[in-house]
């Protein structure tokens, strides 16, 4: 074959080896032959192969041997996948620095897999000075954009056999690569040009392809030989003799390639040759490719399977969802007609009812001491309705305002006269000097109230607003003793005389109030109703307060503010439609 191919103007070869096995075989046949050159690497169907050992092999016989001129085949392989992908991206990237420590050309394969590529040679190369070799694109089959980026990182395209084929999409491609970064190749025994498709590929038909690429660059043969050997001999750093290289450059003429170069031995299909190691790895190939299609079908199965179960189980959730709605519609049906017959049934009209509260209340006091006082309060109710919304109340509650004083602690001379501290002996008078042991203020609150329901009869919380008419019944009790002087009450035999005093006057008000209610329904008639009210009454009119020793409202005005809360229980023997 080797002569066969000299005899057609091929003079120079680059054989690259794809496999740890082969390195050795690899590096033997170039040192076979003159013009005969290698590349050493793995290539990424042999990716799970490349290790430490195998970097040093290739490393140790690149740096003795000066016919290991590039490290290739290398790249990755995303087609047949024989090689996992990280195993694959770990190889190619590890054997692009080994190729950057040695100072050599790359050799790159690539099939489907072009942007993590170009992604890793971009992180490798793109900061690198331009006089660091780079390598060529292997069988570049690619569009522009992948051609453009190879170029501006320095790389050289090389194109095979099949940019001679009629349905080739390549030939804007070749038309648009720089001549001086173009090489050409067989890449043997595949992709044999025309009109050799279809069968075993030679290095002789080298010339066949090196005529497209003249005519796709209107050229002629000679000049676009001279310009593709010499790329070779710059990318590879091949030096020879000047008189060779012009023998070998003038060598190949447009006349070789019309006399068709004659056939050489061996011209079956690919397939019938590959012997050895290449058979073994087609072999290995087609079995993978068969467990691909096994396990495509598997996962074809289980999918169909998967998409099975899902539609049953959509279908299982549906049927349940359409239960689980039938019986809330059914409920909610249930519903409407128990609440149309609820609202068809008499409200019991409430009588009258009877009920009770606590709370607490706030009132003004004018005194020195005392600006405000709050305290407890209770009370009871009978209430009757009017109507749904109105309702009359009648109420009473009870408070009361009392303080103790320590003896000598406050001196008066008099009802409703200042107390004074530190009295003399001089000041004391048995009528008028008191000593005030207490003073108590009692309040009952006698009134009725209108109430006026704002929020529908049938809510679940009634709020309801409310006016009244109050009467203020108040007694201030006092307790004190008559001094003779500082230590000495008035008295027999030193024993002191409790003159107790009661006043009592009444005021009249107008209620103000804001409430809420809830009636609970008991049968038979009865209905409790919880209530929570607060209510501001302004004391406006009436009687004045007698003499007093602390506590005096205020004689004109008295506002009292209250809270609260309890209940009341109605009886009710008719009634009226709730929706009415």
């Amino acid at each position: 074959m080797i002569a066969e191919c000299r005899a057609a103007g091929v003079s120079h070869f680059l054989v690259p080896a794809t496999d740890a096995q082969n390195l050795d075989s690899t590096i033997r046949l170039a040192q076979s032959s003159e013009g005969m050159y290698c590349a050493l690497g793995i290539h990424p169907h042999s990716a799970n192969e490349w290790n430490g050992e195998v970097r040093e092999r290739i490393r140790e016989t690149v740096t003795a041997s000066k016919k290991a001129v590039a490290i290739g085949e290398i790249g990755l392989d995303y087609h047949y996948d024989f090689s996992p992908r990280e195993v694959q991206r770990r190889a190619f990237s590890e054997q692009i620095e080994l190729a950057i420590e040695l100072n050599k050309p790359i050799v790159i394969h690539t099939r489907e897999s072009e942007g993590d590529v170009f992604r890793i040679i971009e992180e490798q190369y793109a900061s690198l000075s331009p006089d660091v070799p780079r390598g060529q694109f292997h069988c570049f089959s690619l569009g522009h954009e992948f051609l453009q980026r190879a170029l501006s990182l320095g790389f050289h395209i090389s194109f095979t056999g099949n940019i001679t084929f009629k349905n080739s999409n390549l030939a804007s491609v070749v038309e648009s690569t720089p001549l001086d970064r173009l090489l050409i190749e067989t890449d043997s025994p595949y992709l044999a040009p025309a009109p050799y498709r279809g069968r075993r590929n030679s290095p002789a038909y080298l010339p066949f392809i090196a005529q497209k690429v003249a005519d796709l660059k209107h050229l002629d043969l000679s000049t676009a030989m001279q310009q593709i050997f010499e790329n070779t001999l710059r990318l590879f750093r091949i030096s020879l003799p000047i008189l060779l290289g012009l023998m070998l450059v003038s060598g190949i003429g447009a006349e070789r390639v019309k006399a068709q170069v004659r056939q050489p031995a061996g011209i079956q299909s690919p397939d019938s040759i590959l012997t050895g190691n290449r058979r073994q790895a087609e072999e290995l190939r087609k079995k993978q490719e068969a467990e691909l299609a096994r396990e495509a079908e598997q996962h074809r199965i289980d999918s169909l399977k998967a998409a099975q179960k899902s539609l049953e189980e959509a279908q299982a959730q549906a049927r349940v969802k359409m239960r689980q709605d039938s019986i809330r519609e059914y409920q909610e049906a249930l519903d409407a007609q128990e609440h149309a017959a609820f609202l068809l049934t008499p409200e019991p009209w409430r009588a009258i009812g009877i009920g009770a509260n606590i709370g607490g209340g706030s009132m003004h006091i004018g005194t020195p001491i005392l600006v405000s006082t709050s305290v407890f309060a209770y009370g009871f109710q009978m209430m009757t309705e009017v109507t749904r919304r109105l309702d009359i109340s009648a109420n009473y509650t009870h408070f009361q305002v009392s303080g103790d004083f320590t003896p000598d602690s406050i001196w008066s001379s008099g009802a409703n006269s200042p107390p004074t501290l530190g009295y003399k002996s001089s000041n004391f008078h048995p009528s008028e000097t008191r000593l005030i042991r207490s003073e108590s203020l009692d309040v009952s609150d006698i009134g009725v109230d209108l109430h006026y329901t704002i929020t529908r009869p049938t809510a679940l919380i009634k709020f309801y607003f409310g006016l009244g008419f109050h009467h203020l019944m108040m007694a201030s009790r006092q307790h004190y003793f008559h001094m003779i002087d500082s230590l000495t009450p008035l008295g027999g035999n030193g024993a002191p005389v409790d003159s107790v005093n009661v006043l009592n006057w009444s005021r009249n008000g107008i209620n103000l109030l804001f409430g809420m209610k809830h009636d609970f329904e008991l049968g038979n008639g009865l209905t409790i109703e919880p209530f929570g009210e607060i209510s501001a009454m302004g004391v406006f009119n009436g009687q004045n307060q007698g003499p007093s020793f602390v506590f005096q409202p205020d004689q004109t005005a008295l506002i009292v503010v209250n809270f609260r809360a309890g209940f009341t229980l109605y009886y009710g023997w008719w009634g009226v439609k709730r929706e009415e």
